[in-house]
């Protein structure tokens, strides 16, 4: 019955840091735990940022944390919104028990400018029709190439 117990506790901790009630940290403190220092973009020649990026991507995928989304933006411009906004949120804290898998979309925030980039880039025709169909004909931009290939080398859960 204490092994039940011990269970139920393990998964109720495991539910309040999800839902946001338990302790939480930052993928950023996760990270330099892990003993991955992320310096500001500013002060890397292109060469370093692009290398430290791709050890930020395999670290995160090793915390179970993998993105989405980045073919937009240039190595400097994702280095710099993981490291200024992304790796700063809130991320909780789970039993080691209960892995976690965090998928992080570039474009998941829902603004306007998102809306617009995932449309330019890369929705697919159905998509495009479906947010015309929605009567925002006015706002779809033309359809573009995204000007940076990651995205498909990223590791996926």
């Amino acid at each position: 019955m204490g092994s039940d117990f011990e269970d139920y506790k393990k998964l109720e901790a495991y539910m309040d840091a999800v839902e946001g009630n338990g302790p939480q940290t930052t993928l950023l403190a996760l990270l330099e735990d892990a003993g991955v220092e992320l310096p500001a973009p500013e002060g890397l020649t292109d060469p370093e940022l692009t290398a430290l990026l791709w050890r930020v991507i395999y670290a995160l995928a090793e915390l179970g944390a993998y993105l989405t989304s980045t073919d937009h933006l240039s190595d400097r411009e994702l280095y710099t919104v993981l490291r200024r906004d992304t790796l700063c949120e809130d991320h909780p804290i789970v039993p080691e028990e209960f892995p976690m898998v965090t998928h992080i979309d570039l474009l998941a925030g829902g603004s306007k400018q998102d809306i617009q980039t995932f449309l330019k880039y890369y929705a697919d025709d159905e998509e495009r029709a479906s947010f015309a169909a929605d009567g925002n004909t006015s706002r779809i931009p033309r359809h573009e190439d995204p000007p940076f290939r990651r995205d498909h080398l990223l590791p996926h859960a």
